[in-house]
């Protein structure tokens, strides 16, 4: 019997690694997309194929490229001649003061975390002969106000939850595409313990989450076969308090 196919992006790191991880328990293969971390890439897919019996292929794009998203996918055919799950988990978060956001630095989050997206569900649904879902990574801060050094980031994951309702509705019922937008399960570096505390004061739940908690969620939108076109929060409860 052959093995279902997912494939992650920005898999080799935090939240994307735990997906990766996830699939490899599940039996999946994988193609283990990542930007820029071979190291960390190449060492989780050997242990993943150590220890659960499965492929693990490893490839290595930039999608501030606009041609990569199809090579990813075009990966995953070479390697496994299928694609049953895309998880798009590859974003940047860059910190930037208001005055100090540049051309530059808004292009290449715009190309990584909604254009990139795009052009992988695309290529994806060409390549998903037998159907299948889409998983995108969205964010809380979508729907979030008072992150002024973060306004590239939110913009492009609000209009990335649009994106994922248009696209829904278009590959129905062949392909199901939908989202989860985490709260916070991972604290970036630049969030100090103060910011953090503050943070959670507007958490219904009173707590952080995990990356566990983002597994669950996706991989139940894999699963939920008559589910398509929502966005999943897993936030605690944040967007109850917005």
């Amino acid at each position: 019997m052959l093995r279902r196919v997912a494939l992650v992006t920005g898999g080799a790191r935090r939240v994307g690694a735990e997906l990766v991880r996830s699939f490899a328990q599940r039996g999946y293969d994988v193609v283990l997309h990542h930007g820029n971390s071979p190291d960390a890439a190449a060492e989780l897919a050997a242990a993943l194929e150590r220890e659960h019996r499965v492929r693990v292929v490893v490839v290595q794009e930039d999608f501030a490229d606009p041609t990569a998203p199809a090579r990813v996918v075009q990966a995953a055919v070479n390697a496994f001649d299928r694609l049953d799950v895309v998880v798009s988990s590859a974003s940047i978060m860059e910190w930037r003061d208001f005055d100090a956001v540049t051309p530059d630095d808004w292009a290449r989050t715009e190309a990584i975390n909604l254009r990139a997206p795009f052009f992988l569900m695309q290529a994806a649904a060409r390549a998903m002969h037998n159907g299948g879902a889409i998983v995108q990574i969205a964010d809380h801060l979508a729907n979030e106000t008072g992150f002024p050094r973060l306004v590239p980031h939110q913009v492009t994951k609000a209009a990335l939850t649009q994106l994922v309702r248009a696209v829904a509705d278009h590959l129905a019922p062949r392909i199901r595409v939908n989202a989860v937008a985490p709260g916070l399960v991972l604290a970036p570096e630049e969030l100090t313990a103060d910011a953090t505390a503050r943070f959670l004061r507007n958490v219904p739940l009173a707590r952080s989450g995990s990356p566990e908690d983002v597994v669950q969620a996706v991989h139940y939108l894999v699963e939920a076969a008559y589910v398509t076109g929502t966005v999943l929060s897993v936030d605690g409860g944040r967007h109850l308090r917005r």
